[in-house]
């Protein structure tokens, strides 16, 4: 039986028999996701087919949600990659950013994510989800959903990854350590 990214770690032997074949779905933060690899290393990009494929190797994976944004007027930027990842399986939710004094700022993405996860394993929907983020805002979602009985994964890009964050996960995974299994080829 294949071995994810979180048995590699310490707790191995505690988490691998509650986690292999349970019922289990992936909740990306794109723009997370974007920055950690951009800190990981300049020009990498990750491909999230096979994201998804490592981090649920070994169980059921249900259903991967995609968190993005977008500029105003610039999602025909991304389309493609969406229609792409939609037609892989993936529930993409792409949200404007919002114009902020001479910046734009990410708005609602964070928000989506978290209540798609709440909302899932409040119907539950699965058994484990994972979370692709660092940030530490996600962190009493986090907590919400363990209450309903969950167990929830984060994996993040080791400086994008909070402390915080992964102290209250049931596990986690540093994607550096994983960096070339899910690199997206050129």
């Amino acid at each position: 039986m294949p071995v994810t990214p979180f048995q590699k770690n310490m707790f191995y032997p505690i988490v691998s028999a509650f986690m292999m074949g349970k019922s289990t779905m992936v909740f990306i933060d794109a723009q997370n996701l974007f920055h950690g690899a951009k800190s990981y290393q300049e020009g990498y990009n990750t491909d999230m087919i096979k994201l998804v494929e490592e981090l649920g190797s070994g169980r059921d994976v249900i259903r991967s949600y995609y968190f993005d944004s977008f500029k105003p007027g610039k999602r025909d930027d991304k389309e493609s990659f969406y229609t792409f990842l939609e037609t892989n399986g993936f529930r993409v939710d792409a949200k404007p950013l919002r114009k902020r004094g001479d910046t734009f700022v990410e708005k609602g993405a964070d928000i989506g994510l978290a209540t798609e996860m709440i909302a899932r394993g409040f119907n539950k929907s699965y058994d484990v989800a994972v979370l692709v983020s660092g940030d530490n805002d996600f962190a009493r979602a986090v907590r919400y959903v363990q209450d309903q009985g969950k167990k929830v994964e984060v994996a993040s890009f080791e400086k994008t990854m909070s402390s915080d964050l992964k102290r209250v996960a049931d596990d986690s995974v540093v994607l550096d350590n994983i960096a070339e299994e899910i690199r997206m080829e050129k």
